[in-house]
C-alpha cells in the first residue's frame, strides 16, 4: 500500500475531543485559526458534533450529527455509542461486542475521529494538537492518567495521525483568550466540560512566549461536569418519574421494592446501554408485570428496550440550559410522554457538592502556586457549565463579578488547540 502523503496547504488540527461534544479546529500555514464545518442534524451544518457513534446493520459506522439522525430515523435498530472518553482511564472497559466484531475501546475512538476528518475534508492532515483534562473522568491516579492518554495516542495513530502532542484543555482556552488582548495577564481559565472541570492559573499575553512552561503557575481538575449536574436532575425529577421508590409483586406475590441500581444507571447516558443485557431485560419484564405504579415503569422499560436514553438527556441537558436563563423550566421528553418542572432554587441545591468541589480544586490551584484571589487579573470561563448561574457566583465570590470574563464557551478549545498546533508544527 503507497503511504499517505500530507499536502503543502494541508491544515494543522486541533481536535476537542470530549466526553459529550468534540469540535475541530484548523489552523492555516498563515496562523489563521477557524472552526471546521461539520454536517449538522437535519442537513444543517455546525461547528460541534456529539460524542457518539451509530453501529446500522445496513449503512455501517456514522459519527457525530449523521449519527444521531440516523438513530432517529431507523428508531434505534442499531447500536448507539456515546461518551467513550468516559473509559478511557478504566481498566475495567477494554473491549465491546457490536454485531458480532469485537472492538476495542482504542478502535471506538478511532472510528469517530476518522468520520470527523473525514466530515472536515481534513483526511491528509497528519499534524494535531489534541486536548486531554487536568485529570480523566474515573481516573483515581496517574496510572490511571497515564492510560487513558495511552488509549488515546493509539486512536489517534490508527486514525492516521503521527505527529500528535497532547494540550492540557484550559491551557488552549487561554491561548483563545489571550488571541484578544494587547497587554500581559494573569489569568485563571476555568474550563467546564461534560465529564470533568479543569482548571489553570496562566501567565497569558503579548508578551508571553509560545509554550513557555513558567507561564503555567498551576493546574487543577477534578471528574465534575455538566454531565454530573444533568445526573442531579435526573435523581430528583426524572428517576421518581420512571418508578424509583415504587414497588411490584414478585413471582410469589409479595411486594417489593423496585431495585434502586436501575436508576443508578439513568444517571450517565453511556452507562444506559450496560442495562439491554439479557438478565435486566428479564428483570424490567417482571417489574413491568407486576408495577404498583404501571405508567412509571413503562416508561422505564422504555427507555432500555427502544434505546431513548439519548432522548431523555438531551431532555434534562435543555431543561439545565433553560434554568440558566429562567428561575423555571419545563423538561420535556415527548417519546416518554414526560412533562416535568424543574426550577432554579432547588436545582442549585442539588448541585452544592459538586460547586463545593470545584471551589476546593480552585482553592487548592491558588495555594500551590502562592497567589491570592485578588492578584488573578481575569477569570476565563468556557464550556457549557459555565453558563450556569450558581457556578458564575462561585466563582464571583471568590474573584469578584467584574473579573469574569468568557465567549465561545462550545468552541474555545478547539481554538486553542489549532493555534497551538500551528506554533509547534508550522
Amino acid at each position: 500500500m503507497r503511504p499517505m502523503t500530507t499536502r503543502p496547504d494541508a491544515p494543522f488540527l486541533g481536535i476537542d475531543f470530549g466526553t459529550t461534544n468534540t469540535s475541530l479546529g484548523l489552523a492555516a500555514a498563515d496562523g489563521s485559526v477557524r472552526l471546521a464545518p461539520l454536517p449538522g442534524r437535519g442537513g444543517g451544518a455546525t461547528t460541534t458534533w456529539r460524542t457518539v457513534l451509530y453501529f446500522d446493520p445496513d449503512a455501517g459506522v456514522l459519527a457525530g450529527a449523521p449519527a444521531i439522525d440516523r438513530y432517529a430515523e431507523t428508531e434505534g435498530e442499531g447500536r448507539l455509542i456515546q461518551s467513550v472518553k468516559s473509559h478511557l482511564a478504566s481498566a475495567a472497559f477494554s473491549r465491546t461486542v457490536i454485531f458480532g466484531k469485537t472492538w476495542t475501546l482504542e478502535s471506538l475512538v478511532a472510528q469517530f475521529l476518522r468520520g470527523l476528518r473525514t466530515a472536515a475534508t481534513v483526511t491528509d492532515a497528519r499534524h494535531a494538537v489534541v486536548g486531554r483534562p487536568v485529570r480523566y473522568w474515573g481516573s483515581r491516579d496517574e496510572d490511571d492518567d497515564a492510560r487513558a492518554l495511552g488509549r488515546m495516542r493509539a486512536a489517534l495513530a490508527a486514525a492516521g495521525f503521527t505527529d500528535v502532542v497532547f494540550e492540557f484543555e484550559p491551557i488552549a482556552a487561554a491561548l483563545r483568550y489571550a488571541s484578544k488582548l494587547d497587554h500581559d495577564e494573569l489569568v485563571l481559565v476555568a474550563d467546564f466540560g461534560g465529564g470533568t472541570s479543569d482548571f489553570s492559573l496562566v501567565r497569558v499575553g503579548p508578551h508571553v512566549a509560545p509554550g513557555d512552561p513558567s507561564a503555567i503557575l498551576g493546574t487543577g481538575g477534578l471528574a465534575v461536569g455538566g454531565d454530573a449536574f444533568d445526573a442531579r436532575i435526573i435523581d430528583a425529577v426524572v428517576a421518581p418519574a420512571l418508578g424509583r421508590d415504587t414497588s411490584y409483586r414478585d413471582a410469589f406475590g409479595a411486594v417489593t421494592a423496585v431495585p434502586t441500581w436501575l436508576f443508578a444507571r439513568l444517571r450517565r447516558w453511556h452507562h444506559l446501554s450496560f442495562l439491554k443485557d439479557a438478565d435486566t431485560l428479564r428483570l424490567l419484564d417482571r417489574l413491568e408485570q407486576g408495577a404498583l405504579a404501571p405508567d412509571r415503569i413503562q416508561r422505564l422499560v422504555r427507555v432500555v428496550k427502544e434505546d431513548l436514553g439519548l432522548a431523555l438527556h438531551q431532555s434534562v441537558e435543555a431543561s439545565k440550559q433553560a434554568l440558566s436563563g429562567d428561575a423555571a423550566a419545563q423538561l420535556t421528553c415527548a417519546d416518554l410522554d414526560l412533562l416535568l418542572p424543574v426550577q432554579r432554587p432547588p436545582f442549585e441545591e442539588w448541585i452544592a457538592p459538586e460547586l463545593d468541589g470545584v471551589d476546593a480544586v480552585i482553592g487548592r490551584v491558588l495555594e500551590r502556586a502562592g497567589v491570592a484571589a485578588a492578584d488573578v487579573d481575569t477569570v476565563f470561563a468556557t464550556g457549557g457549565s459555565s453558563l450556569v448561574p450558581a457556578v458564575r457566583r462561585r466563582l464571583s465570590a471568590r474573584f469578584g463579578e467584574a473579573k469574569l470574563a468568557g465567549g465561545d464557551e462550545l468552541t474555545s478549545v478547539a481554538w486553542g488547540l489549532a493555534a497551538r498546533a500551528h506554533q509547534l508544527f508550522a
